[in-house]
């Protein structure tokens, strides 16, 4: 179990002059004038005592974004002097007539054309961070173009080779734009013919993945001497041994210790004495060398510049894609990175990001520097930990002291002096900035109760019931678990509580991972009945389908818990034609775009597919109407997928709809989900009220903020809002705090200012089935769960009455 406690820096009250003399009141730092005080105080003027916790709780309660509003006039030109922007749009030396290019800008692409190219020639590496459907693959390409690059290097996910190879010959005059899969391909490339600059596209899974190896040794005699316990001698025996393959010596570690082949096979070697390599290439596997690790050998600085496309999945360390995409912005002369999404939540992924594509940071930072960001820039927790029994790892010998081991991790979080790293070679552009003319964007939420008929072939249990029994029973486990201090098993129970409802004819078992014990057991269902959120799924879909429109499922649960089948099968009963995209060997990574457009053009009415899948760089205009059949538990993912239709080309009304099964657990995590998805957004140039301290979505905040809820059967106070009012407030803080960062006038300097996208109207449409269709708004503002005030258990004895107890025994 764990205690956490975080640390904090000192805090300091800002004041409006800081020009006044600072001065300490406690354990803070002030400005102001001195305080005065008075001499001879009447007696009925006495003042009540200074509350230092009071004070700082006043403080705390001011949130950053009330601060900024207060005196946002005021930093915006201090900022401004002290930072004084590196391209202007109103400066006319910076806009000159451009190289032509083969597609005319939208809205504010220019102005993030024109500053790329500035960063370009002043930067080794420069940073688009751009909206989904902004354009950074068209602005990334005309840039390079016009900055004068002859040889520019593409790195992009697998599934957008063909359409990078597409867009550039769409954006640049003459360009030559080839797709390399292979060293053959590389090597030819100093050969090809051209009129123009040379465009080599590279997917990440060709840059970073390699042959398979194994450990390379050799077994040798040698010479071993053990004591005879009869004669006490040294009697001599041969044994066999591994030795190095180059110099023959027996392979040992640093501390002269023989190193077993188990741990050869589980790291990369080399000898102690020759420093030779103790792995070799395996044969049997996969014949492939990793094209960054050729490019970085044998064709250092041939690039001009690297394109690195979705720059926010090489943010691990020791990720094989994040070392390849270092690899090659080392090899190339310059770095444009392009995504939507830059902040990892963690500092310590942001400093991975800029040291590998943004050389900047070295001039202050060592790549070993990594403890030294994180104090500065991030927040670390102490955690002290108890036994897996809940108790001290040690106790005093003559005092009730307890002694805990105590350790320091990383939260998430972002400290703003970071970001002076970051703009001054950064572009960040919206989606607003490059057109007001998109169709409207509506998202709605679907909530449908559980079916409560009974099923007499599954022990009388309805959908209702088994879930209510499922939640029960996992419950008490959980709580048995978190009392021997094991998180573990969440994520098991939590999946089985969000997945069940849906795959509710499968049937559930849960196994105790210690002794494989059943937990609880739920037979299958009714599997020829249509449950609620199906039969609403089959409803809207038949009505988009007369209204013309294409509709996307998504689904979370496409392996183990797969529903797609039932669901097409659902789908088929009512002649809706589905499709389901999967990572199957027919569905290749790179193939996914060609795949739905040959769907499509069958004339398909659903595609079925994980977000997962399509979060990145397809463009899905033939879909206006998204449905999250199952929901993520990403932000970044939920973002992502949710903007796949709603972008430039794209002529018809989006609709976002989150289908949930009120009262469980689907509920919930949908709510965790919205409270966060404005935090999202910091340091792409968004202020909500958390500030910096973007409170990211992992998985594991996710499983503990899920657990709460399990364990106490309560909400937060904030839940007393309904999801449709946070999916608003985080609505409305995308398009307001743009007004509050940036004069963004100019953005619209050839289309309809007038012309502004209306706020989503409210939708209430109660179904046949007790199903309820409301808009965001409407739905957050609907209360939620009655909260289950937590109970004494009374049925255990405290330490004092058994103390008693037992003076009561001694004594009788």
């Amino acid at each position: 179990m764990t205690q956490a406690t975080t640390r904090r820096e000192t805090d300091i009250a800002y004041d409006p002059d800081p020009g006044s003399p600072p001065f300490i009141r406690g354990n803070r730092t002030h400005r102001g004038p001195l305080p005065t005080t008075n001499p001879d105080p009447e007696p009925e003027e006495t003042e009540e005592p200074w509350d230092e916790e009071e004070e700082q709780e006043q403080e705390h309660a001011n949130t950053l974004a009330d601060f900024i509003e207060a005196h946002k006039d005021s930093i915006t030109r201090r900022v401004i002097e002290a930072y004084p922007p590196v391209y202007q749009p109103q400066d006319a030396q910076q806009n000159g007539p451009l190289p032509h290019i083969l597609r005319r800008p939208i809205g504010a692409q220019i102005h993030a054309l024109r500053a790329a190219i500035i960063s370009l020639k002043a930067h080794q590496g420069t940073i688009i961070i751009g909206e989904m459907g902004t354009g950074k693959t068209f602005v990334g390409a005309a840039a390079t173009y016009a900055a004068g690059f002859d040889r520019i290097l593409v790195l992009c996910p697998p599934h957008l080779v063909k359409k990078w190879q597409r867009e550039i010959q769409m954006t640049v005059p003459n360009a030559k734009a080839v797709i390399v899969t292979s060293i053959t391909d590389l090597n030819k490339l100093a050969d090809i013919e051209r009129k123009g600059p040379l465009y080599v596209v590279m997917s990440r899974e060709k840059a970073k993945l390699s042959y398979t190896w194994r450990a390379a040794y050799n077994l040798r005699f040698s010479i071993s001497q053990t004591r005879d316990a009869n004669t006490h001698g040294l009697p001599r025996r041969r044994i066999r041994v591994m030795a190095c393959p180059n110099c023959s010596t027996q392979i040992l570690d640093h501390e002269g210790t023989p190193i077993s082949s188990t741990t050869l096979n589980r790291k990369r070697h080399t000898c102690t004495k020759c420093s030779a390599p103790l792995w070799t290439a395996d044969n049997t596997g996969r014949r492939r060398f990793p094209l960054a690790t050729y490019v970085k050998l044998r064709l250092n600085k041939f690039f001009d510049v690297l394109i690195a496309d979705e720059v926010h999945e090489y943010k691990g360390q020791g990720t094989a894609q994040g070392i390849a995409g270092g690899k090659l912005a080392s090899a190339c002369r310059r770095s444009l990175i392009l995504t939507g999404t830059f902040m990892g939540g963690y500092s310590s992924t942001l400093f991975h990001l800029l040291y590998r594509f943004s050389p900047g940071i070295k001039t202050e930072f060592r790549h070993s520097d990594l403890a030294r960001w994180i104090d500065r820039y991030g927040f670390r927790q102490k955690v002290k930990r108890t036994r897996d029994d809940g108790q001290a790892h040690e106790h005093g010998r003559q005092s009730y002291r307890k002694a805990y081991r105590t350790q320091e991790k990383e939260t998430p979080g972002l400290a703003p002096g970071a970001l002076l790293h970051i703009i001054g070679n950064s572009i960040f552009i919206r989606l607003h900035d490059v057109t007001n003319k998109l169709p409207p964007y509506n998202e709605e939420v679907m909530t449908l109760p559980l079916d409560e008929e009974a099923d007499p072939n599954a022990e009388d249990f309805s959908q209702e019931s088994a879930y209510d029994h499922l939640a029960s029973e996992l419950k008490k486990a959980m709580l048995d678990a978190l009392k021997k201090g094991s998180h573990s098993l969440m994520g098991k129970y939590l999946q089985s509580l969000l997945s069940f409802p849906d795959g509710c004819t499968k049937g559930e078992t849960v196994l105790d991972p210690e002794d494989d014990f059943p937990i609880v057991d739920i037979p299958p269902l009714n599997p020829e009945k249509v449950y609620p959120k199906e039969q609403a799924l089959v409803d809207l879909v038949k009505e988009e389908k007369a209204n013309g429109r294409r509709v996307l499922v998504y689904v979370t649960h496409t392996n183990a818990r797969d529903i797609t089948p039932r669901l097409e099968q659902i789908l088929a009963r009512e002649n809706i034609n589905t499709a389901t995209l999967k990572p199957s060997t027919n569905q290749k990574t790179e193939q996914r775009e060609a795949w739905i457009e040959n769907q499509v053009s069958k004339g398909i009415d659903v595609l079925m597919c994980n977000p997962r899948l399509v979060q990145t760089g397809l463009d899905l205009v033939d879909f206006p109407t998204v449905i999250w059949y199952e929901t993520d538990y990403s932000i970044y993912t939920m973002r992502q997928a949710s903007r796949r239709s709603w972008r430039i080309g794209q002529t018809k009304p989006v609709k976002v709809i989150y289908m949930l099964y009120s009262g469980t657990l689907q509920q919930d995590a949908l709510r965790l989900i919205a409270k966060k998805m404005k935090t999202a957004l910091a340091v792409e140039g968004e202020l909500p009220e958390e500030g910096l301290v973007s409170f990211e979505n992992t998985q594991d905040d996710m499983v503990m903020a899920l657990a709460k809820r399990i364990v106490r059967g309560t909400t937060d106070e904030d839940d007393q809002d309904s999801l449709e009012a946070i999916f608003a407030r985080a609505k409305q803080t995308e398009t307001e705090d743009l007004d509050l960062l940036v004069n963004n006038d100019w953005a619209y300097t050839d289309l309809d200012q007038d012309d502004e996208d209306e706020e989503p109207q409210a939708i209430v449409t109660v179904a046949r089935s007790g199903q309820v269709r409301i808009s965001i708004a409407e739905f957050l503002a609907q209360p939620t769960n009655k909260t289950r005030k937590k109970q004494p258990d009374n049925n255990s004895p405290s330490l004092f009455d058994w103390a008693l107890e037992q003076e009561k025994a001694t004594a009788a």
